[in-house]
């Protein structure tokens, strides 16, 4: 049975993604000439796994760090989302849960909401809306080499979802340095992982390039309740989600031999010590 595809082409810009759960608003100074600077990301690659491209750019007379995103096809993970969300899922759906640049929108839409409130502080580089690029902007970066993938889409699909064919894009501070992850900031970085796991906020991707200045800076694998494949999941696979950015932390800091005894789980000798007592 053929899935169910949205009727019209999407018109109105409002906050994104269009579903259920918190959204990202739009850039500002959307229209603003982009000078563009050197791209801040060289070292992740372009390969069909890469979400996209980062570049330092000038807006107004400041500094940004733009995230370019490749166009998503769902289809290339239905394998993965087709048995969760049924045969009669609309296409539309499978995009809003999968596709990074949506991804990207919900997390900091509720860590905007969370930091307007007070209950977050410092944890992720600081968002300041999504937009789609001008052409201008496109031909720039395609003199640039830059392949964002639309002849890989269904772009039938493609004209039916929110900005069309235009280049999805994310604004973020730009933040130089290095990733500020050390033995003096582990705790701190613990403490914020935590914090946005308690906003029902699950990275997915903690690792250290993932960072600057010590706040997480991408949220593309990210997962943020309320999600639709997290709700189709059995409560074991739930917990495991859960956890797991606590988990990449652990490996992150072994990794990387870090010199600390901050750990995000519980240290797995003492927990197998635990199971060994209790069967005695």
């Amino acid at each position: 049975m053929p899935r169910k595809r949205p009727q019209t082409q999407a018109s109105s810009i409002n906050d994104l993604p269009p579903c259920a759960g918190p959204k990202l608003h739009q850039f500002q100074h959307h229209r603003s000439p982009i000078q563009w600077m050197e791209r801040l990301d060289d070292d992740r690659g372009d390969g069909a796994g890469a979400e996209g491209y980062v570049f330092r750019a000038i807006i107004r007379k400041k500094q940004y760090a733009i995230k370019v995103f490749k166009f998503y096809d769902p289809w290339s993970s239905e394998y993965y989302w087709g048995p969760l969300l049924g045969e009669d899922a609309p296409i539309e759906t499978a995009a809003y849960y999968t596709d990074p640049f949506f991804a990207e929108c919900r997390a900091y839409g509720r860590i905007e909401g969370a930091t307007r409130r007070g209950k977050l502080k410092g944890v992720a580089v600081p968002c300041h809306g999504y937009m789609f690029l001008k052409k201008a902007d496109e031909r720039i970066l395609n003199d640039r080499g830059v392949d964002l993938g639309l002849d890989d889409v269904d772009i039938d699909f493609q004209q039916t979802v929110e900005g069309g064919c235009r280049p999805r894009a994310i604004v973020k501070d730009y933040v130089p340095g290095d990733t500020g992850v050390n033995k003096k900031s582990a705790r701190k970085i613990l403490r914020g992982i935590r914090d946005l796991n308690k906003l029902k906020i699950y990275n997915k991707d903690i690792r250290i390039d993932n960072f600057r200045n010590g706040q997480l800076v991408d949220f593309g694998s990210s997962w943020t309740e309320p999600h639709a494949l997290m709700d189709a999941l059995g409560a074991q696979d739930v917990s495991d989600h859960k956890v797991a950015d606590l988990a990449l932390f652990d490996e992150m800091i072994e990794e990387e031999e870090i010199e600390t005894k901050v750990r995000g789980l519980p240290n797995p000798e003492y927990c197998s010590k635990l199971r060994s007592w209790d069967d005695d």
